[in-house]
């Protein structure tokens, strides 16, 4: 047998232990489905077959002030709208019969809203459901932004999104 010695004094190693067999739905108390995807986009194309495709992923907007001649920012008040699509894909797994599923928005105050909420039938292994969800977003504070998927109540995943001002275009000024 050779020994092979590390120059190393502050390596780390990792062991994963796999297990074979393992019922995980023992592990959970209150089982919860699979999460397949959860994310903010600008679109989601759902085909006739089923089939979905995600264009441009976001997990940051920006916007910009406007500023026109003599340094006069754009609309006082006025606050930044953003278009956004989100996709949460569901595998049912240990579940089965009908729940709650919401999606609540988290400003960076942790002001909490309840953005959407729906009942489905989850009928247990690899069956799925899928919430496509067009947005259109009004943002009065800068910052990270969650929206939390809830399942029955209990929270499966938060999706961020980090919202904050670009530079200002200026506008020239026109010419009667």
């Amino acid at each position: 047998m050779h020994q092979i010695k590390s120059q190393e004094s502050s390596s780390v190693a990792l062991y994963v232990g796999i297990m074979y067999g393992l019922d995980w739905r023992a592990c959970m108390s209150n089982p919860h489905p699979y999460i397949t995807a959860a994310l903010l986009c600008d679109k989601v194309l759902a085909e006739q077959n089923g089939t979905l495709s995600i264009i441009r992923l976001a997990d940051r907007a920006g916007y910009q002030q406007i500023t026109v001649p003599g340094g006069l920012q754009g609309i006082e008040g006025a606050r930044p709208v953003f278009q956004l699509s989100g996709l949460i894909a569901l595998k049912s797994g240990p579940v089965t019969g009908e729940h709650t599923i919401k999606v609540v928005v988290e400003n960076p105050l942790e002001k909490r809203t309840e953005i959407h909420s729906v009942n489905l039938t989850f009928m247990g292994r690899d069956h799925g459901q899928n919430i496509i969800l067009n947005m259109i977003i009004g943002i009065e504070h800068d910052g990270l932004h969650w929206f939390d998927v809830l399942f029955d109540g209990d929270i499966l995943t938060r999706i961020p999104l980090v919202v904050a001002p670009e530079p200002p275009i200026p506008v020239a000024p026109q010419n009667p």
